[in-house]
């Protein structure tokens, strides 16, 4: 944990804090005092930087990391961690450089997060390690203290600072009575500093910034007055002169970097964007732990088929899953090929080599080797194609092909390709293979642990044909509870003052943007001082829906989609996306000026969005689940999408127990006419679009930030706002009289 100067807590004396006012001099070892939480709560609530008071009288305390990295996570899931924190980072600077184009990357990015050259975002592995949230550091924080009887003031620079001159006895005459200050400095560059009356002032001779320990009369002594309710009417009032204060201190990094940019001729930078906000140490400002979650997958292949060496692996595979020609090579024709150039032919035998090695690695569980000795077959395999030495399979689409190479600029969380072949994943692991446990079942075909009809044949059937009624109803064709659906949650850093990259701040009257800092939790305790993620997994109870593909299309066509197929929608998704963009740009217009097609990814999207949000309300009333406590995880080009329970908690199986007691009005909650309504009047029937007053959902549980959402896709009514004004109103998904 780095101390208010900078330095690392385990560059000093670190001491319990029941050692305070001690006079020992022997260091204590470097690993701080520990205590004992639930995994949740130390990859959230005590993550590393938070601000908390210790039980037993003994102050207040900044949480550190301890090295405890965790061993048992597979390839693939760390694979996948990486992959969402790659995403979340850049996300992240995209956000602030979008609002705040100049900004300092460095105060947009911790330095873990970027390239230390060009500024962009940057995740490297070695920089990182897996941690397991079982234990965590406390040490004393802030060592700023006053006395309750006069408003004396005492800080410490350290830990050994104090232990090597104690806090007195006396104060001013009277018996001291000393207490931490629960006030701190907050900065949105991810700084904290103690509410001390010394400021900082930037030197232009050596560039850097210096604390002022004095007044101008030369006394250190200062007291605080802190009777007011409001922070802004506390002042520090010189012991030797008598001179006042407000409380007002520069955060040093900030003004150091901002004064630097302007002596070489850059802007002129606000002394709002570098003073410091005084909060108390328990406000939720203080600190907001960044964190994502995603659904875990055993086959490496969704992470690996990403990747240029595995591109014709992917095509395969898309061709597969969506049945597109595919005229591949087959090995002997590859073989025949390498061996017939001169200069490539010893190639052929260190490929077989290759996968050889690869299948014994498989054989013996070692995931990591087969891995390797795959990739180098691949680069070979690779080489060949792209040297002309053999012709490369002929899909039988041009412009899946063409997605296929041009993916790489686009928008992860909504990429098309990467989201199918999630889903097929999806379906081999978490539903087919886990009905075969009991893991999964189709609600169509349930077990004696879904519903107690199963051991009475005229009772299964007026379920099934209830069940089925209600389903074909909402437009779906295959409905099924997963049991444990393994989701891994993560911690990677925190964020002050604001949890999201911009912070507005206030000033004469006016909203003044400034950038947030993603902050890296402190380092850990090695020898390389790695920076911890913290990871949980947990198996948690899920529903995964299947749109009826003959239903979709019928609606598409009644909303005038241009080209609707007859089927094969999926394949249609691929080949007509346009990347969406990070922020939804094109679907933000509010004025309904917009001029953005009825294209078929859009229209897509936007029902299986919107009713998944409709499912995420209804499990939320029926089931006692929070709303914010349901995730989804969106399938486009495979018409289908999961909600789940996203919780680290203990699974006490909400979702199973809903089903059993409430299947009926689980569905037909989503189909009443007062729950397609907004319930704030006619303002979405009038306008279109959404309102948290009826299908949005909280941020924090939103795959798409609450956009491309319109609960007329279900009920019918004014197209969305991007639309042209002019557009013709829709035909809801629900409409009885679809054609």
């Amino acid at each position: 944990m780095a101390d208010t100067n900078g330095k690392d807590w385990r560059n000093a004396q670190v001491r319990r804090p029941s050692a305070y006012g001690s006079q020992r001099s022997d260091p204590d070892p470097l690993e701080p005092p520990t205590m004992s939480r639930s995994r949740v709560q130390i990859a959230g609530s005590y993550a590393p930087g938070v601000l908390m008071t210790w039980e037993g009288g003994k102050g207040i305390c900044r949480s550190v990391p301890l090295a405890n990295e965790a061993k048992d996570l597979k390839p693939t899931t760390i694979d996948l961690i990486f992959e969402n924190l790659d995403d979340a980072v850049t996300n992240w600077r995209d956000r602030v450089v979008k609002v705040l184009p100049d900004a300092l990357p460095e105060l947009v990015l911790d330095t873990p997060f970027r390239d230390s050259k060009t500024g962009d975002a940057r995740v490297l592995r070695t920089d990182f390690q897996m941690t397991s949230p079982d234990r965590v550091g406390y040490v004393p924080y802030p060592l700023l203290y006053r006395c309750g009887i006069c408003g004396s003031t005492r800080e410490f620079d350290s830990i050994a600072d104090q232990a090597r001159q104690p806090l007195p006895k006396k104060c001013n005459g009277h018996e001291a009575r000393w207490t931490q200050i629960d006030v701190v400095y907050a900065h949105w560059s991810g700084d904290i500093e103690p509410l001390s009356p010394f400021n900082y002032n930037f030197d232009p001779q050596t560039q850097d910034t210096r604390q002022i320990k004095m007044c101008t009369c030369g006394s250190t002594s200062f007291k605080l007055r802190n009777a007011a309710p409001v922070f802004s009417e506390w002042r520090y009032v010189c012991e030797g002169c008598g001179e006042t204060r407000s409380l007002k201190k520069a955060n040093p990094d900030v003004l150091r970097r901002l004064q630097i940019q302007q002596n070489d001729g850059g802007r002129a930078f606000q002394w709002i964007e570098v003073n410091m906000l005084p909060v108390s140490y328990r406000a939720n400002s203080t600190f907001y732990v960044q964190r994502t979650s995603f659904i875990v997958f055993e086959d490496s292949g969704v992470v690996e088929l990403m990747t240029p060496k595995r591109r014709d692996a992917l095509i395969s595979r898309l061709a597969q899953i969506h049945d597109i020609p595919f005229a591949e090579p087959s090995e002997d024709q590859i073989r025949q090929s390498v061996e017939a150039d001169q200069s490539r032919k010893d190639e052929w035998e260190e490929y077989e080599t290759y996968i050889s090695m690869a299948d014994k690695a498989d054989t013996s569980g070692r995931g990591d080797a087969a891995r390797r000795h795959r990739d180098n077959a691949m680069t070979l395999r690779e080489g060949w194609f792209a040297d002309g030495i053999v012709e490369r399979g002929q899909l039988g689409s041009p412009s899946v092909l063409k997605a296929i190479a041009v993916r790489e600029d686009w928008t992860r969380r909504y990429d098309p390709i990467r989201l199918t072949i999630q889903h097929d994943a999806f379906v081999r692991e978490h539903i087919e293979l886990a009905m075969t446990r009991h893991g999964a079942v189709d609600v169509m075909n349930p077990d004696i642990a879904l519903t107690d009809v199963v051991n009475d044949p005229a009772r299964k059937e007026k379920y099934q044909e209830a069940t089925g009624s209600l389903l074909s109803h909402l437009g779906v064709q295959r409905l099924v509870l997963i049991r444990g659906l393994p989701i891994c949650e993560f911690s990677f850093g925190y964020t002050r003052v604001s949890a999201t990259p911009i912070y507005q701040r206030e000033h004469n009257g006016q909203r003044v943007d400034m950038p947030v800092r993603l902050k890296a939790f402190d380092q850990l305790p090695i020898p390389d001082n790695k920076r911890p993620i913290y990871v949980t997994q947990q198996l948690n109870e899920a529903l995964y829906f299947k749109l009826d593909e003959a239903r979709v299309v019928r609606w598409l066509k009644a909303n005038q989609i241009i080209d609707v197929p007859e089927d094969q929608v999926g394949r249609a998704y691929l080949e007509r996306y346009d990347d969406f963009g990070p922020f939804l740009e094109v679907f933000k217009d509010r004025e309904g000026t917009g001029g953005y097609p009825r294209t078929l990814p859009a229209y897509v999207y936007l029902l299986l969005h919107t009713l998944s949000h409709q499912m995420m309300h209804s499990l939320a009333d029926t089931s006692g689940v929070d709303r914010d406590g349901v995730g989804e995880h969106i399938f486009p080009a495979d018409l289908s999408f999961v909600i789940y329970r996203k919780g680290m908690t203990p699974d006490l199986g909400n979702i199973s127990a809903m089903w059993r007691n409430y299947a009926d009005a689980f569905l037909k909650r989503a189909l009443e006419p007062r729950t397609l309504r907004c319930g704030s009047g006619t303002l979405c029937d009038s306008r279109g679009g959404a309102c948290p007053a009826c299908v949005m959902v909280s941020e924090v549980s939103c795959i798409a930030s609450n956009l491309l959402l319109s609960r007329a896709v279900l009920k019918g009514g004014k197209g969305p706002e991007w639309e042209p004004r002019i557009a013709p109103d829709l035909i809801g998904f629900f409409d009885p009289k679809l054609p």
